[in-house]
């Protein structure tokens, strides 16, 4: 199977990675901690250069590239640790709208994400809940109009213009519905993640929603969203371990003890080399399933994949980490020096894998009902 890149896939890349090393600086990157580790002026220029349409059709304002493209672009975002919300707008929000087709309600909103005007986001996470479609927001049709009622945790981006797909029970179920970010009877309440970045929870009154699936379908389309916010999250942990591996393999090459570079010590190598392998089979993995998943076929097939390689994303990212902090020294912990930024989006990503645990809980599931 060859997983070189495509000429289109090339040319986006050295423009995303030009980008991203002229913009997602360190001086830049400590400006925006503190507005939510989130850079306009950076999500204005991916706009300007189609690298937020990069998954839409020419007709929506896009470049009309595929999952693979919008995988390899999220890979070097996150080896820049870009302070934009790639990961929860373009695969959380609005890649599983588009797999619906014809929606008349985004069909104008395309173009608009393509041109960084609003953003598409999700809530799907609620107190004490087993699984994504255990949720207690109830919607209302009350005089023609869905109004969803409840609480959502934990949504990005909730701040700005935009809309959210979630999910609320009604009479015949558990249904998938879109609501505007600035509807009336939305009430937010702001709160910092680990890596600066700003998540909300949502008290929903009476909010004016559109319902886009209904219950016989809404399991099929999560399951959907799911797989790919996996895949699109281990691809992303692909770049920030090639990252850290990389960052300890410069600063091991360049500090000395002993009148010699630690790099050339028999303990520090096989750290950094243990990094390397890591993150290459993790590459394997993440390329293997982002081509099952974007592939029509076998959904057990491209689910056990998505599953493998999202298990030993979390196993790598911890081990990637811990071991380039360890050959850093005091240094790696220090906030003026890069890594932090590095590990606390490799925590994060381990989140929204959810944990290995969980993972290869429902990978032997899967195997031993297959």
């Amino acid at each position: 199977m060859d997983f070189s890149l495509s000429a289109t896939q090339q040319q986006l890349t050295e423009l995303a990675t030009r980008l991203f090393t002229d913009q997602a600086t360190q001086p830049r990157l400590r400006a925006v901690d503190a507005t939510g580790y989130h850079d306009t002026e950076l999500w204005a220029q991916l706009a300007e250069t189609g690298l937020l349409g990069i998954q839409l059709t020419e007709a929506q304002g896009g470049v009309g590239e595929d999952f693979e493209t919008l995988c390899v672009f999220l890979e070097r975002a996150a080896q820049a640790v870009a302070p934009v919300p790639l990961l929860e707008v373009l695969v959380g929000g609005a890649l599983p709208l588009l797999a619906l087709g014809n929606a008349p309600v985004l069909d104008v909103l395309w173009p608009q994400l393509a041109a960084g005007e609003v953003v598409f986001t999700s809530a799907t996470a609620e107190t004490r809940q087993s699984e994504l479609l255990d949720v207690n927001t109830q919607a209302q049709l009350v005089d023609g109009q869905w109004r969803l009622s409840g609480c959502k945790h934990r949504v990005a981006v909730a701040d700005r213009p935009g809309v959210c797909w979630t999910l609320a029970r009604y009479t015949d179920g558990v249904g998938v519905f879109l609501f505007d970010l600035q509807a009336a009877g939305i009430e937010r309440q702001q709160q910092t993640t680990t890596t600066g970045e700003y998540v909300f929870t949502l008290s929903l009154q009476n909010v004016s929603a559109n319902l886009l699936l209904n219950a016989a379908a809404a399991p099929a389309f999560v399951d959907n969203a799911q797989l790919h916010l996996f895949a699109a999250a281990t691809a992303m942990a692909v770049g920030v371990c090639s990252a850290m591996t990389r960052m300890g393999a410069e600063y091991t090459s360049e500090r000395e003890q002993f009148g010699r570079p630690i790099a050339t010590f028999q303990a520090v190598a096989h750290e950094l080399a243990d990094c390397h392998i890591d993150t290459e089979c993790l590459r394997g993995l993440m390329e293997q399933a982002v081509s099952r998943l974007s592939r029509p076929g076998d959904v057990a097939l491209a689910t056990e994949a998505v599953l493998a390689a999202s298990a030993y994303a979390c196993e790598a990212l911890h081990r990637v980490s811990h071991a380039v902090q360890q050959v850093h020294g005091g240094t790696g912990v220090d906030r003026d020096y890069p890594l932090f930024r590095y590990c606390l989006l490799a925590k994060k990503l381990e989140l929204v894998l959810g944990g290995q645990s969980a993972l290869l809980a429902r990978l032997g599931g899967l195997i031993a009902n297959g």
